[in-house]
C-alpha cells in the first residue's frame, strides 16, 4: 500500500508540467496559489499530528528559511515549465541530487566516493547535451537557467534538511514550509501588480488550480511523508525516480513534445547515473548495517 501511495505521488508530480501549460496564470501567481490552496490540507494533515508539548522556537527556524527557499523553487521551476519545453525543464530540474553530491563533502563533511564522481561527470555531460540541443531548436534559454536554478534551490533545501538534528513530526515541518513560502511570495505578488484573477480563469483552468494546491501539494505532500514510517529512505528515494519519468511520458502524451536523440541520451545519463548512485549507496549502507 505504501508503494502505491508513492507511485501516486510520483504521477503527481510528473505531471505538474502539464497541468502549469493549462494554466493561464504567470509562474508567479501559480507559485503562490499553489502553496495558498495547500495551507488548509496540510493544517489538519498537522493538527492530527501535532506534538505532544510545546516546541522551542528556533526549532522551526530551519524550516521557515527552506520554506523560504521552497517558494523561490516552485516560482523558478514554473518559470520554466512555461518558458520552455516541460521535457526538457523536468530533465535539467532534475540535477539537483548532483548538486547535493557536490556540496554535501564541502558544507556537510560528508566524503565523497569514487562512484559518486563518475555520477557528477556523467550527470554534466547529460545536462550539456540536453541543454545544447534545446538551445539549437530554439527552446527559450531563459526557461532552461530557470529550471537548472530550481534544481540548485532543491539541492540547498535537501542539504538543510539533512543538517537538521532535531526535527520537527514531518506534518508540522511541511506546514511550516508551506506558510514560510506563502509570506515570502506574497510581496511580489503584491508588487507585480498582477494580481490574482483566479475567478476570471475558463472552469477548466479553476479547477486545475485548485488541484495543483489540494491535490498535487496538500494531498501529495501528506501522502509522500506518511510513508517515512513506513519505509527505508534509500527505498524512497529510488521511488523518487519515477518523477522525471512519468513527467517526460505526461509532456509526450499530453502536451505533444518530442525528444530528440541527444536529449533522450542527456536524460539517460542525469537520471540513470543519480539512480545508479543512490543504488550503490543503499547497497553499501545495507552492507554497513
Amino acid at each position: 500500500m505504501n508503494r502505491l501511495k508513492l507511485v501516486f505521488v510520483m504521477v503527481l508530480w510528473g505531471s505538474l508540467g502539464v497541468f502549469t501549460n493549462a494554466i493561464p496564470l504567470s509562474a508567479l501567481q501559480l507559485a503562490f496559489l499553489r502553496a495558498l490552496i495547500a495551507l488548509p490540507v496540510l493544517f489538519a494533515a498537522m493538527r492530527l499530528h501535532r506534538p505532544a508539548g510545546a516546541v522551542e522556537p528556533r526549532r522551526y527556524l530551519p524550516y521557515v528559511f527552506s520554506g523560504v527557499l521552497l517558494g523561490f523553487g516552485w516560482l523558478t521551476l514554473f518559470y520554466g515549465y512555461k518558458h520552455t519545453s516541460v521535457s526538457s525543464a523536468v530533465i535539467i530540474y532534475n540535477m539537483c541530487p548532483v548538486y547535493v553530491m557536490i556540496a554535501a563533502p564541502l558544507l556537510l563533511k560528508e566524503k565523497i566516493e569514487k562512484s559518486q564522481i563518475l555520477v557528477i561527470i556523467a550527470s554534466f555531460a547529460g545536462l550539456l547535451l540536453v541543454m545544447g540541443q534545446s538551445l539549437a531548436q530554439g527552446i527559450g534559454s531563459a526557461g532552461l537557467l530557470m529550471s537548472a536554478v530550481s534544481g540548485m534551490i532543491y539541492a540547498v533545501i535537501v542539504l538543510i534538511n539533512r543538517s537538521i538534528r532535531r526535527r520537527l513530526p514531518n506534518q508540522t515541518a511541511t506546514f511550516v514550509q508551506i506558510l514560510s513560502a506563502v509570506l515570502t511570495l506574497l510581496p511580489f505578488v503584491l508588487l507585480s501588480g498582477e494580481g490574482l484573477p483566479v475567478f476570471q480563469l475558463p472552469v477548466k483552468a479553476l479547477l486545475f488550480t485548485v488541484l495543483l494546491g489540494v491535490l498535487h501539494t496538500g494531498v501529495a505532500y501528506t501522502l509522500f511523508f506518511s510513508v517515512y514510517e513506513h519505509m527505508k529512505s534509500v527505498e524512497i528515494v529510488t521511488y523518487s525516480y519515477l518523477e522525471p519519468l512519468f513527467g517526460i511520458v505526461c509532456s509526450v502524451l499530453f502536451l505533444r513534445e518530442t525528444l530528440s536523440l541527444a536529449q533522450i541520451a542527456g536524460g539517460l545519463l542525469i537520471m540513470g547515473s543519480t539512480y545508479w548512485g543512490e543504488w550503490v549507496k543503499g547497497r553499501r549502507t545495507r552492507a554497513q548495517a
